[in-house]
């Protein structure tokens, strides 16, 4: 069975949608030929409570997927194209879309859904998923939420981004990166450097009682004294300042964790060959 992972070639498929009403054929490579981005987002019912938000949701931002990110997006179900069909046609009010823009596409046969491993076999409906497909066919992104938890579009636009942004600039995309934040350089592989240096003789505790006792006071590993440093090519004076104490460990905490180290390594001496 085929199934969809991160950074392998997404399963095509070839279905029939309900796009404006209409019931239409859509295909993933008639996407990416047209050097498309693809949300394929998979639902598990219609008529039924959460999904209806996120398609509206997700089809009110349509042109914010289209227009600014060349991305088309896809809701998918097991559901029957003609019930789908009648789901978009019927008004909110009584339970239905509402005439929605996005495309509904029936995996009534369950073949995308096993494809991409989000069928729930004894049930017979996909899981609450998205996969973002970049243009060349390739699956850059999976979630898989609860069945009672919708997903953010927001969320979803920003991924789109990021991974837009390392294919153009080949950087990296740190925590709450968003559109127009600057990214990150890749390193190249780090190279070990030799063995442990620590004298013949020693404890392990002598010698990483200075480096924990520097993590316990809240201090990294580079000190802040009075001085300048550099920020984004401009160069910033600091003050010196007391370093507060680092909130994940209590100084009371720190003693007891020293001393259970020292028990612990009281009878283990780790030295290197001279």
């Amino acid at each position: 069975m085929v199934r969809a992972s991160v950074g392998k070639p997404a399963p095509d498929f070839t279905a029939t949608a309900v796009m404006d009403g209409k019931l239409k054929e859509i295909s993933l490579s008639a996407y990416t030929d047209a050097n498309h981005w693809v949300a394929l987002i998979s639902f598990p019912k219609a008529w039924s409570f959460v999904c209806p938000t996120e398609i509206r949701a997700f089809s009110a931002r349509l042109e914010e997927f289209l227009y600014s990110r060349s991305c088309a997006v896809v809701f998918a179900s097991t559901d029957t194209e003609l019930c789908l069909r009648a789901w978009n046609h019927t008004n909110e009010m009584e339970g239905g879309l509402g005439g929605v823009h996005v495309p509904l596409m029936s995996d009534s046969n369950h073949k995308i859904s096993r494809d991409y491993g989000v069928l729930l076999e004894d049930q017979g409906v996909a899981e609450r998923a998205l996969f973002i497909i970049d243009p060349k066919g390739n699956v850059r992104n999976i979630t898989i939420s609860d069945a009672d938890v919708g997903r953010s579009v927001d969320e979803t636009l920003r991924i789109i981004d990021a991974l837009a942004f390392k294919d153009e600039y080949g950087e990296g995309c740190p925590v709450n990166w968003k559109k127009g934040d600057a990214g990150l350089k890749m390193a190249e592989q780090t190279k070990v450097e030799g063995p442990l240096d620590m004298k013949k003789g020693s404890t392990w505790s002598e010698w990483a009682r200075p480096k924990l006792q520097r993590a316990w006071s809240g201090q990294s590993q580079r000190s802040v004294g009075s001085g300048t440093f550099r920020t984004l090519g401009h160069f910033k004076s600091v003050s010196e300042t007391p370093t507060p104490p680092s909130p994940l460990v209590s100084p009371t905490s720190a003693v007891s964790m020293e001393r259970n180290m020292e028990a612990a390594m009281a009878n283990h001496f780790i030295g290197l060959a001279t």
